[in-house]
């Protein structure tokens, strides 16, 4: 529950904060926070990202509803959700790179309760 607790308000901080946050000025930051209303916006976002620092992303849930893909250079990155298995109230979603590829790539991953409509996803380099 201290999960879905953290997503809901950093859910809420961020509906607030505009459609992306950038490096503090003058530096590369550790970590950008992404957010995208859609598929096409999450395609075009999310393909530009820097694969090797950590990303925050936040989306609808309904993208993850009919297990679509995002078409990136390097590969297919699957998005799906699948029920908490001893927590049926939660969804675990996931937005998977592609196995098979050499590059650095981000992997994401999140849990949210199933009514959330707005859900943020935890994205971290994977060499």
């Amino acid at each position: 529950m201290d999960r879905f607790i953290q997503i809901a308000v950093l859910s809420a901080v961020l509906a607030g904060a505009g459609p992306v946050l950038a490096a503090p000025e003058g530096g590369d930051a550790d970590a950008f926070i992404i957010e995208a209303k859609d598929h096409a916006e999450l395609s075009k976002k999310f393909c530009a990202a820097n694969p090797k620092i950590e990303h925050v992303i936040v989306l609808p849930a309904s993208l993850f509803v009919d297990s679509e893909q995002v078409i990136c250079a390097n590969g297919p990155y699957k998005l799906y959700r699948l029920v908490e298995h001893d927590d049926t109230d939660d969804f675990e979603y996931f937005l998977d790179p592609p196995s098979y590829s050499k590059e650095t790539r981000l992997g994401c991953d999140g849990k949210a309760g199933r009514t959330m409509k707005t859900i943020a996803l935890n994205c971290r380099p994977l060499g």
